[in-house]
Formats: C-alpha cells, sequence, structure tokens
C-alpha cells in the first residue's frame, strides 16, 4: 500500500471516529446528567483517544507523541513569534501556568460578587445541564474533565492536523480543520459555545506549537476542564439558569 493511500485512509478513518461520536455523542435532551457523563465516557475515550493511538501507529508517528511533527514546524515559528517570550519555552510554560492560576482567582472573585448580587454567573456557552450538582456528580466531572484535556488534545491538536496536513500538504489546512470541527463537537454548548471553542482551540493549538509539548497542552486544557466543571461550581455553587 503507498504511503499516500494510507495516509488518507487514516485521514478518513479519524473523521469518521469523529462523525460517529458526533451522531450520538451530544447532550442528549431531557438525560440526567450522570447519564451524560457515562455516555461522554463511553464514546470520546474510543472516537478521539483510541482512533488517535491507531492512526499514528499505523502510520509509523508514535514519536509525535513525544516530538513535534516536522510537519508543524513552519507553524510552530510563527506561534513561538506570537507567543513571545523570545523562544524561552520554561518561561512561556510558568506564564502560562501562572496566568491560569491568577485568571481562576479573578474569575472566583467575579462570580462570587455576582452571585452576592443576585446575577446570573458569567458562562462561556449554555453549561448548565453539565455542571455538577451533587457530590456523586463531581466525581464524575473531574474524571471527564481529566480524561477530555487527555483525549481531546491528542485528536484535535495532534492526530486530525497532522492526517489533515500529510493528506493535503497545508499545515494550516490541517489546523483550520481541527478547530472547526472542535468547535462544532461542543454544539451542545449553544452558539456562544461553540465560539468560545473556536478561540480556546486556536489558543490550545497556538499553545502546542510554541511549546512543542503535547502533554503540557492536554495538562492546560485539563486545567482549564476542572476549573470550569469542578472548581467554580463547588466553591461558587451551581449557576441559576
Amino acid at each position: 500500500m503507498s504511503t499516500n493511500l494510507l495516509t488518507w485512509l487514516l485521514f478518513g478513518a479519524l473523521l469518521a471516529a469523529y462523525f460517529w461520536y458526533v451522531r450520538g455523542g451530544g447532550v442528549a435532551t431531557g438525560s440526567g446528567r450522570i447519564a451524560r457523563y457515562r455516555r461522554w465516557m463511553r464514546r470520546a475515550p474510543l472516537a478521539f483517544g483510541a482512533a488517535s493511538f491507531a492512526a499514528l501507529l499505523a502510520g509509523g508517528r508514535l514519536e509525535a507523541l513525544a516530538t513535534l511533527p516536522d510537519e508543524f514546524a513552519q507553524l510552530a515559528a510563527h506561534a513561538r513569534h506570537l507567543a513571545g517570550f523570545g523562544g524561552d519555552i520554561a518561561a512561556l510554560k510558568f506564564a502560562v501556568l501562572a496566568g491560569f492560576g491568577g485568571g481562576v482567582l479573578l474569575g472566583l472573585l467575579i462570580a462570587w460578587w455576582r452571585k452576592h448580587r443576585g446575577k446570573r454567573q458569567l458562562m462561556a456557552g449554555n453549561l448548565t445541564r453539565i455542571l455538577p450538582q451533587t457530590p456523586g456528580e463531581f466525581g464524575w466531572t473531574t474524571i471527564l474533565a481529566i480524561v477530555a484535556g487527555i483525549v481531546e488534545e491528542l485528536f484535535f491538536r495532534l492526530a486530525l492536523p497532522l492526517f489533515a496536513t500529510l493528506a493535503s500538504g497545508s499545515a494550516e489546512l490541517g489546523f483550520a480543520l481541527a478547530i472547526a470541527l472542535f468547535a462544532f463537537a461542543h454544539r451542545y454548548q449553544g452558539r456562544t459555545g461553540m465560539a468560545f471553542s473556536v478561540i480556546a482551540g486556536g489558543l490550545l493549538a497556538i499553545l502546542y506549537l510554541a511549546t512543542g509539548s503535547l502533554w503540557f497542552t492536554m495538562l492546560v486544557h485539563a486545567l482549564l476542564n476542572l476549573n470550569g466543571l469542578v472548581i467554580r461550581p463547588a466553591l461558587i455553587g451551581p449557576a441559576r439558569a
């Protein structure tokens, strides 16, 4: 089998896994929260995690788990320029984590102030149907937040853009497609949620390219999820619809 044919087959397989997920992996209207969590945990690790690993293995690209693919080198240079810090990756990582910590604290203060003023909480989309309200639900969202950070980055920041790049010859097209599909996978959050997903997907792509570290990007994604699905609901309480 030619390399080009294998590339297209693996790219098609990743798209098939994605559409299998979005056809039945969304938040079903009328379902309880734990039922939604279970449904996601049944489908996303297979569609995003297992499919990505299988494609990388079949394509002989497992080294991309630890090393930024050469196909992304030109985009990575632009990403490092956008990120700043003169190419100092350690400083960039520290700044990202420090900014995250400061953002969490500021967000909690704003949420606390709005709650005590009787104002509706600000949310990046319609999340009320998946935000936890009981101890059991918090356990589920903690697991979901971490797993999503891992498998979604593996799929949307590495496997899908890599094989799209290999198939099309354009890394820009590969990442644009991945960001668009990342946003569509969050369509249950409404238009606002999808718009924020485009922004988040773009920023995570820049972070991955600038640092060259998929694992660090997974960590940041998981931390963002934990903030939204665990920390804020636990400290502020359920958001008013």
